[in-house]
């Protein structure tokens, strides 16, 4: 790989690092979040199977939908960061790789 190369994709990944660095805090909250979101999931369907009687309350509904929606939300934002970070990095590549390939021709 000739060093011009190299560069641009050492210079890509350290663009990449500082990427995750900066949003290191939102990615924690977002875990926080899906974490006490599966907690309440755990809870609620606790309650549920716990509870004799067969008629739901709105409380039980509520913190099955609730915490079910926070998982979903969290993990959609995290996965949508991640993708976001290793598209501009496969972009990258590629476009190393059309320019690795114009230049032996």
């Amino acid at each position: 790989m000739e060093p011009q190369i190299r560069m641009m994709l050492k210079e890509t990944l350290d663009a990449l690092d500082r990427l995750l660095n900066l949003f290191r805090i939102e990615r924690i909250i977002h875990l926080i979040v899906g974490l006490v979101g599966f907690l309440m999931l755990i809870y609620a369907i606790g309650l549920l199977l716990l509870r004799s009687q067969s008629n739901l309350d709105t409380t039980l509904l509520l913190s099955l939908f609730g915490s079910s929606g926070l998982i979903a939300v969290s993990s959609a934002r995290i996965t949508y960061f991640f993708n976001k970070a290793f598209t501009l990095v496969e972009d990258v590549i590629r476009i190393l790789i059309r320019s690795e390939g114009t230049q032996h021709e």
